[in-house]
């Protein structure tokens, strides 16, 4: 249940909107009050239209006059949720994107990595068309962050997170995994044809410096793996076969894009 100051300022607001004519300014009014004591604890525990309901029985309860009077009553109640609902959906997408975007570099994190992914998988499967999933992972970043310090380690993400993101298309997806991890998605992409863009991202952040007041050059090793678009697949095994391939190349030397099929390149000199 919502608290019963939240009740009561809605049910006030909409007893003044059903009997003083539907008027725009009461409306200005509620938007004002009602969004600003809607917090997350609302949303998750009341839902706005038992809470509507339960208001408008008891102000119809005030309110009984005839027949056609009620139903202008109720019109104007149904007009006030609608606009009402239209603040709070917009409320409610702001609140998903500041829980599923990482506030440091505004990447998506990892609670919005299983939706997305899940949900290019199902496009490819319905188009049977590849998708390319790689994990990448800055070289030595605990290294960083013992010599320069954590601001110095987060500048290091943020510019990453940047270089990423700017060799991306609009389709693709890049989530913050978590510490000095990123995954990318590729859809509508062979294993063969992401390497273009899983290079140039390892070039140039091996190329720039991240820190150029620091005498640090900040590398990245990166590992891919293909889901054809046929048959079936976990995105949970697309993950781990993008973990193992990073991992691969962690193994041979750092700083290099590497995949679970053969003729995936090896390490290219800068």
């Amino acid at each position: 249940m919502a608290s019963e100051a939240f009740y009561n300022t809605y049910k006030n607001y909409l007893e003044r909107y059903v009997c003083e004519g539907g008027t725009e300014g009461v409306l200005v009014e509620a938007y004002q009050d009602l969004t600003h004591s809607l917090d997350e604890k609302h949303v998750q525990a009341a839902n706005i239209l038992d809470i509507h309901t339960r208001a408008l029985r008891e102000v119809m309860g005030i309110r009984r006059d005839s027949d056609p009077v009620q139903w202008i009553y109720i019109d104007r109640a149904t007009e006030f949720l609608a606009q009402i609902l239209v603040v709070i959906d917009s409320f409610l997408l702001q609140l998903k994107d500041r829980i599923e975007h990482d506030p440091l570099t505004g990447l998506y994190n990892r609670l919005a990595l299983y939706p997305l992914l899940n949900q290019l998988l199902r496009e490819a499967q319905r188009k049977e068309k590849p998708l390319v999933v790689a994990m990448l992972d800055l070289d030595d970043f605990k290294v960083i962050n013992d010599r320069f310090g954590h601001h110095a380690g987060d500048r290091v993400l943020i510019a990453a997170a940047g270089i990423i993101k700017k060799a991306l298309r609009a389709a693709d997806k890049v989530v913050r995994y978590g510490g000095e991890e990123f995954i990318i998605m590729l859809p509508d992409t062979s294993l063969n044809r992401s390497q273009v863009a899983l290079e140039r991202i390892r070039s140039q952040i091996a190329g720039q410096r991240l820190l150029p007041e620091m005498d640090v050059v900040v590398t990245a090793s990166i590992g891919a793996t293909e889901y054809s678009g046929r048959g079936t697949a976990s995105v949970s095994d697309l993950i781990a076969q993008a973990d193992r391939a990073m991992y691969k190349a962690k193994k041979e030397g750092k700083n290099m894009v590497t995949c679970v099929e053969s003729e995936c390149p090896g390490k290219q000199e800068e």
